[in-house]
Parts: structure tokens; sequence; C-alpha cells
């Protein structure tokens, strides 16, 4: 029972075990860049579809007429 108690104090001051704050910063670090980086995709993805969408459409509708005269 001593070691569960002393374990609990260490975690819960992080002047007196550094690492395991490093490692809670780290992580939550890590769940940040990964939404943020998951979220810039998917807005990528968005504006190619906006942009590029038409566009694509309209060069896929003349192959198909010049296909059409061949």
């Amino acid at each position: 029972m001593t070691s569960e108690r002393g374990r609990a104090s260490y975690g819960s001051n992080p002047f007196i075990n550094p690492l395991i704050s490093w490692q809670n910063y780290l992580s939550k670090w890590i769940e940040v860049n990964r939404g943020f980086y998951y979220n810039t995709i998917k807005v990528g993805e968005y504006w190619f579809k906006v942009f590029w969408g038409p566009w694509l459409r309209g060069v896929s509708a003349e192959q198909k007429e010049t296909a059409k005269v061949e």
C-alpha cells in the first residue's frame, strides 16, 4: 500500500518526477497534431473538389464529344 501512495504523490507533483509530466505533455501534443493534420487533409480534399471538380468534369465532357466525332 505504501508504494501505491508513493506513486500517486509522485504522479501528482511534476517537480518530483518530471518524466510523468513530459510523457503527458508529449502524448497530448501528438493527439493535437494528429487532429490538426486530419482536419487539414479534409479541408484540402474539400477545396480540391470545389476548384478542380467542375474543370475535370468539363474535360471529360470534351473527351466524350471528340470520341463521338471520331
